[in-house]
């Protein structure tokens, strides 16, 4: 089971409008890009991925 979507995903349309509207959206996402290699929020996410086997 694997997170099938990423932080970024979690903002809203307004959350990403107002960090645009400060000039700060670039560095929001490079702080979520590094955030993203924090193996202790590995898998969260909004959905969910199962990859199972049929027997």
């Amino acid at each position: 089971m694997i997170g099938s979507s990423s932080l970024r995903a979690m903002l809203t349309d307004e959350q990403q409008q107002y960090w645009k509207e400060r000039g700060e959206y670039d560095e929001l996402m490079q702080y979520m890009i590094e955030a993203a290699k924090d193996p202790s929020i590995l898998g969260i996410s909004s959905h969910l991925l199962y990859i199972g086997r049929k027997k």
